[in-house]
């Protein structure tokens, strides 16, 4: 009975303890995280709001899709490749990495003659959000006075999925230069994280314990729908000026978990346990306000764009809390007002017809639990060319970094994102 109960109270312990030491805390995955969409946008750091001239204009803002004159078909598949490194116990090194391809947009757009103006409506699938990653530590736990203290411990915290959007929307010319748009957006996805501990008595710091496994499986699928309008305005020949809104989402999550514990003592004696569950819950998403700036110059073979997306993530609630320890004020405690930038130029090289873009893009962090030492910042570069005026090919490439601190560790990301898309229109 004795060993019953201390293995319940290190099970319980451990449960605390290795969910700190992985970051899982109150940091909620489907916020933020912008991947992006489209191969010729991002190779421009993501800067389309004051463009929008293609499908993913559905996305970036719903009012550039009446520029499009004839009947666009897009697809777009993106790489994504995260290496990990993490510093659990000075400068002890674990590495890690998971890549992983996806499609990232599919759809068309369809114009309606109409007889001044123009209206065009589309329809399809964009993927602006990434959870393809993993983490690993290794290293003697270095914290004092815990029941873990001086433990070697072997711990792997795998994540895959995304959340994507189908949406239905329209734009419209309202004068000779400003355009107005608007979508019905079906938010959906899904998460798996899966996390495996393992703590080791090594060192013989402990006279009855040897080991102790513990694994969490954590599965969920979002639901929801929201909307969101945008405006386009020509102001002359060459500055245009975009401005969107997005809605606010409620997004329900169905959430399956799996807990499980291994207790090895000095004996040999094992004690095994599993936790079961399922619950239901909602993530209401607050109001995004984006606006952007794209100049055309030397005959429009150059393009200078920049967009900046505001989010107050303070708004954000759980309805009700997943967890019993998840206060009603956990937004307004650990998140932030992000501010997204993002810059692009593209050339036209009128000798071989070829556009080349570079851009930048920043992906502020809205979590503030933990510390920051550079945000995530993107290098992009892309090359995209039209063939017989009808079928259009774009590769986009961005390279990110960033560093955060916190319970005992640090985390170092290194990201590559490949992106490649065709559009044909006839």
């Amino acid at each position: 009975m004795k060993r019953a109960v201390y293995a319940s109270l290190i099970c319980l312990f451990a449960i605390v303890f290795f969910a700190s030491v992985s970051m899982a805390q109150v940091e909620e995955m489907a916020i933020g995280n912008t991947f992006g969409v489209g191969a010729r946008t991002m190779g421009m750091g993501g800067a389309s709001v004051g463009l929008a001239d293609d499908f993913t204009a559905l996305y970036w803002n719903p009012a550039g899709m009446a520029q499009i004159q004839k009947f666009e078909f897009f697809s777009s598949f993106s790489h994504n490749r995260a290496t990990t490194n993490t510093y659990f116990t000075g400068d002890e090194t674990t590495g890690t990495s998971r890549s992983q391809m996806r499609p990232n947009s599919i759809g068309f757009v369809y114009p309606v003659e109409t007889r001044q103006g123009g209206l065009a409506v589309g329809f399809g699938y964009n993927r602006p959000q990434n959870f393809d990653y993993q983490t690993a530590i290794q290293g003697i736990d270095p914290s004092s006075g815990t029941d873990f203290s001086g433990f070697a411990v072997d711990e792997t915290d795998v994540n895959r999925g995304g959340i994507g959007i189908w949406s239905f929307g329209a734009s419209v010319y309202v004068t000779k230069r400003v355009l107005v748009g608007g979508s019905l957006d079906f938010w959906n996805g899904n998460s798996l994280n899966e996390l495996d501990t393992e703590a080791t008595d090594i060192l013989n710091v402990d006279n009855e314990w040897s080991r102790f496994r513990y694994g969490d499986e954590v599965d969920r699928v979002y639901s929801g729908v929201g909307g969101r309008i945008g405006l386009l305005a020509h102001l002359t020949d060459t500055i245009n000026f975009g401005l969107t809104l997005v809605a606010p989402v409620e997004l329900g999550v169905d959430e399956v978990w799996y807990q499980s514990t291994v207790d090895v003592f000095d004996d040999g004696e094992k004690s095994t346990d599993s936790l079961n569950g399922e619950q239901t819950y909602d993530i209401e998403r607050p109001f995004e306000v984006g606006a952007g700036v794209a100049v055309k110059l030397l005959n429009k073979r150059l393009i200078l764009a920049g967009d900046v997306q505001l989010t107050d993530w303070t708004q954000t609630r759980y309805d009700p809390a997943p967890a019993d320890d998840i206060s009603q004020d956990n937004f307004e405690k650990f998140y932030a007002v992000t501010l997204q930038a993002r810059l692009g130029v593209e050339y036209r090289i009128p000798v071989i017809d070829t556009h080349v873009r570079v851009g930048y893009f920043r992906d502020t962090i809205p979590f503030t639990g933990t510390e920051v030492e550079n945000a995530r910042d993107f290098l992009t570069m892309g090359v995209g060319k039209i063939f017989e005026d009808s079928l259009k090919c774009d590769v986009g490439y961005m390279l990110g970094s960033w560093q955060r601190s916190g319970y005992e560790l640090t985390t170092e990301q290194l990201t590559h994102r490949v992106f490649v898309s065709a559009a044909y229109r006839f």
